[in-house]
């Protein structure tokens, strides 16, 4: 049986999410494997070891997250000749929000055979714009979601390829939209995490839910090392909802994720 294997980074459980339904609709014709890129263990034999390589993640400005930038470029000497996959997470529109990293892995002579984007519910729960959405509110969304994931997956069992905004008026949509700002403001955005330290009550939640270490103890409080990747976690996890990041308000509602809207 060929085997898949899904590399994913997940800022509030929607990609993981998305990774795992996939997985239950591809068992029976592969064999698949799950990794978070964040957990620390090296890939090598891993990736040597997979007929199809997934990678999954949520898109940011019609970007792919930090965490997947570096993964892809740290494991690129494997990807020659490769199959990919390529799923991403969207909260309305990306234009190439899969294609931006499969553009890169084809430098490194990946091949994409297959893409398609996800709309799931918001997590930006700083923004007063965007409506945070929990349990029944997001039943529509997620129906729709797993339907798309059905559709695309019975695509890759029946290996029809579909690549999903590799083209060049998804590309100049996501460029000029969204991509050629965010990567502007990006590396300038990553100390933008600020903390209510009045609310704060050290429980370090915020910590230990951090996939790259943004967070520390300093002088009996957590302060960020201006390194985040935009994940939302602890912005949705903190108990007394004490961190703001790319808004301008502190959450008064946060997103709970899909496991815990259930």
């Amino acid at each position: 049986m060929k085997k898949i294997t899904v590399f994913y980074f997940s800022g509030t459980g929607n990609t993981k999410y998305v990774c795992e339904k996939a997985g239950e609709y591809l068992k029976k014709s592969f064999k698949t494997e799950f990794y978070d890129i964040t957990e620390n263990i090296k890939f090598k034999d891993i990736i040597k070891d997979s007929h199809y390589i997934m990678i999954a993640y949520p898109i940011y400005g019609s970007a792919p997250p930090i965490p997947v930038c570096e993964f892809v470029y740290r494991y690129r000497f494997l990807w020659n000749n490769k199959k990919f996959i390529i799923l991403i997470t969207q909260y309305f529109f990306s234009g190439d929000g899969a294609a931006s990293i499969g553009r890169t892995i084809e430098k490194f002579g990946g091949h994409i055979k297959f893409a398609e984007h996800i709309n799931m519910p918001n997590n930006l729960s700083d923004f007063k714009i965007f409506k945070i959405k929990n349990g029944d509110e997001i039943n529509y969304t997620i129906l729709k979601a797993n339907k798309k994931i059905k559709k695309f997956t019975q695509k890759i069992i029946e290996n029809k390829d579909f690549k999903r905004g590799f083209n060049f008026f998804s590309h100049i949509i996501g460029y000029y939209s969204q991509r050629k700002w965010w990567r502007k403001t990006e590396k300038e955005r990553r100390d933008a995490l600020k903390i209510d330290y009045s609310k704060c009550i050290l429980c370090k939640k915020c910590i230990k839910d951090c996939p790259v270490g943004n967070i520390e103890i300093k002088n009996n409080i957590p302060v960020p090392k201006n390194k985040c990747v935009f994940c939302y976690r602890c912005v949705n996890n903190c108990p007394k909802q004490a961190i703001t990041l790319l808004g301008k308000n502190y959450p008064v509602k946060q997103y709970k994720g899909i496991k815990n809207n259930r």
